[in-house]
């Protein structure tokens, strides 16, 4: 609920580009293994996978 209120104010505030950072953010952290992508917010988890796929990493490298 927090994530999904620091989404929508963020976007609201700052506008498209700290989404774009945050897609990145999680995409990154789930690249290194820091994270799962059931840890991404639900509203940025469509994104990331998009992001990773368009990166070329497949559901068994990302974790996705």
């Amino acid at each position: 609920m927090r994530a999904a209120v620091f989404i929508c104010l963020s976007r609201l505030i700052f506008g498209k580009e700290v989404v774009t950072m945050l897609v990145r953010l999680y995409a990154g952290e789930i690249i290194l293994g820091k994270i799962q992508i059931e840890d991404v917010p639900l509203g940025l988890r469509a994104r990331v996978s998009a992001y990773l796929a368009e990166m070329g990493y497949t559901e068994n490298e990302a974790g996705v």
